[in-house]
């Protein structure tokens, strides 16, 4: 229409006929301009059509159109989080993990080889991605470069630790918490870039050990940590540059009188400090280990001037 003039009818069936490829002749005579954009029309138009044509009947023949296009937009999905955590393998382990996740609405994306466990993750509403968790090409669909963190809980120790690398590899930022079944293996994954590493055994041994011997300090933990039914929680929070507590030391800052929730640790410097003693003075940047109510703690937060990991 614009290069011949011609109408609007005459212009679209030479277009079809062209991408037809079926070439019923001209409906009038091309000049120069009309036979080069027809020439550029047949190199780009039809190989274009076909493409097209070739992935629809793919989705057709070999594959659940539901399938494929719920897989699209469950990678939609994925695509738009941010700051999210990665759960590698969904047995038994990353089932607690998920479960956790789910309750304190922190986002986060499964990543699970076995077709029945993505199966139990999405009836459960999690958002679960099909794959090797120990690819580059899965870890990259589940956007581990702005990942905030992510947990290795493949009951295969190299597995996680190669999935460590390749993390670490992708977002140097990452924080990757591993599982390791062999406690051997706990060297290893803290040189592959590992910031914490737990084995289930060890943890389960102390625990059992603390439940002859300390039994009512293992019911608090159990409350103050993995509870729902009770309004208290253990909190980590960041102290911003911003916040009225840099300067001030626990006394003066007077945390337990302003929101009510008790500080019982400090991490300053990389150093961890229980018990806090009155004259500690805060810095920008500092982790607040806290214990109160919900509302306790959102003022806390607010006092704070930060944003909080969630470690419970």
């Amino acid at each position: 229409m614009l290069l011949e003039h011609w109408d609007f009818l005459d212009s679209l069936f030479m277009t079809v006929t062209t991408l037809a490829t079926v070439g019923y002749g001209e409906v009038h005579p091309l000049g120069d301009k009309g036979r080069i954009y027809t020439m550029i029309l047949i190199l780009f138009g039809v190989g274009l059509l076909v493409y097209i044509l070739t992935d629809l009947a793919e989705i057709v023949v070999h594959a659940d159109p539901m399938v494929y296009f719920g897989r699209r937009r469950l990678r939609d999905k994925i695509a738009r989080l941010h700051q999210h955590q990665v759960v590698c393998g969904f047995g038994r382990t990353g089932q607690e993990v998920a479960r956790s996740f789910h309750e304190l609405h922190v986002p986060f994306v499964v990543v699970e080889a076995d077709a029945n466990r993505v199966r139990e993750a999405e009836a459960l509403g999690y958002l679960a991605l099909p794959g090797d968790a120990t690819t580059d090409e899965t870890l990259a669909t589940a956007h581990v470069d702005r990942a905030a963190g992510i947990v290795c809980a493949l009951p295969d120790d190299a597995s996680n630790t190669f999935i460590t690398l390749a993390a670490k590899g992708m977002n140097e930022q990452i924080t990757v918490v591993c599982r390791a079944a062999n406690p051997g293996s706990q060297a290893k994954m803290m040189r592959a870039g590992a910031h914490t590493v737990i084995s289930p055994y060890i943890i389960c041994g102390r625990r059992m050990a603390t439940a002859v011997t300390h039994p009512l300090v293992l019911e608090f933990l159990d409350v103050a940590m993995h509870s729902p039914n009770y309004d208290l929680r253990l909190e980590q929070v960041i102290i911003g540059a911003a916040s009225s507590m840099v300067g001030k030391n626990l006394k003066e800052a007077n945390v337990k009188y302003q929101s009510g929730a008790m500080v019982l640790a400090v991490n300053q410097g990389g150093k961890l400090i229980t018990n806090p003693p009155p004259d500690l003075v805060f810095q920008s940047g500092d982790d607040l280990i806290v214990l109160g109510a919900d509302e306790e703690l959102q003022k806390v937060r607010q006092l704070a001037d930060a944003r909080v990991d969630r470690k419970d």
